[in-house]
């Protein structure tokens, strides 16, 4: 029996997309334990995967990631890094003599590729089939996969409108310049309505409220209530569909089934959008995208994403 560490500290949009290769890890290896090295916030969501036999928590600075790596120090037979950061990187090395990641020219932080003994070059272009790739050392002579997720379904708040199956919004975004105008969501909930006549939600997360309220008191849209992360598990799984930019919740209700639109500013479809042909992404043309950036002096993307773009793509999406 192998003992197999995985590690993706955070965040959670991508610990969703390893979670594939987790899955065809244990389809293969259906007697090795698989261990999972996060973050507090990763390990709570996914406690319960059918895959995962445990999990190493990595706690915040230095102090957890020397404590982590100390806890998992040469206790596994191989360890599959598909962060690559240092710190992920260092903590795969401390515990086993094989660990595989990515190539110096594909990984995050180009250091973190002398802790691999094992270094694979992606041949893909979207993450999800990128971290699949990871386990080529593991079965050189093995290329089908299955994209399973497993996500474990939480209890959620009760929400009665959930009964409605509505359209839903997910306002926000880990970075700044990944957010659409919370009037672009209003414009778009008052044409769902007069036009459609379905009913749309809003999910909304920490320091989202007040724009949440915003747009849900210039339209029909209702607000959903206060929810943790695994909670939304559940209620995507109940919804016509969802709006969302590119963020964990975006990942999550495509894990669960749900179909989605994805609005897309400095981060590329190709690689990060929604995965699977059910999904709709829309992205704008500019020569300065993808940038990946936090940050933007010239910020055009999402702004040139009209709420009228969105509405004839949900109207399309749902005649089909």
């Amino acid at each position: 029996m192998k003992k197999i560490l995985v590690v993706r500290i955070g965040a959670l949009g991508d610990a969703i997309h390893a979670l594939p290769m987790v899955n065809e890890l244990h389809r293969r290896e259906p007697e090795s334990e698989i261990y999972w090295a996060a973050g507090p916030s990763v390990v709570s969501f996914l406690k319960g995967h059918s895959a995962l036999s445990g999990f190493i928590t990595v706690n915040k600075g230095v102090k957890g990631l020397f404590n982590a790596a100390k806890l998992v120090r040469k206790k596994f037979d191989c360890a599959i890094d598909t962060q690559g950061l240092i710190k992920s990187a260092f903590i795969a090395a401390s515990s086993s003599n094989m660990v595989i990641g990515r190539a110096w020219n594909s990984v995050r932080e180009k250091p973190a590729s002398f802790f691999y003994t094992e270094k694979v070059e992606p041949q893909k272009e979207h993450i999800i089939e990128q971290n699949l790739e990871l386990l080529e050392p593991l079965f050189p002579n093995e290329t089908k996969f299955e994209i399973k997720y497993d996500i474990p379904i939480h209890e959620h708040p009760e929400w009665k409108f959930l009964s409605e199956t509505p359209i839903l919004f997910n306002i926000g975004g880990g970075w700044w310049t990944k957010l659409w105008e919370r009037e672009n969501f209003v414009q778009l909930a008052n044409r769902i309505d007069k036009v459609l006549g379905l009913p749309v939600g809003i999910v909304w997360g920490p320091g989202e409220e007040d724009n949440a309220k915003y747009i849900a008191a210039h339209s029909s849209a209702q607000l959903a209530p206060p929810t943790l992360f695994r909670d939304l598990a559940g209620i995507f799984s109940k919804a016509r569909l969802l709006v969302s930019g590119e963020t964990g919740p975006l990942h999550l209700a495509v894990a669960v089934g749900c179909r989605t639109i994805a609005l897309l500013g400095p981060t590329a479809g190709t690689r990060n959008g929604p995965y699977g042909k059910e999904q709709i992404t829309i992205e704008p043309q500019l020569p300065c995208r993808p940038c990946h950036s936090r940050t933007c002096a010239d910020f055009r993307c999402m702004p040139m994403i009209t709420p009228d773009r969105v509405f004839n793509e949900i109207a399309n999406k749902l005649e089909r």
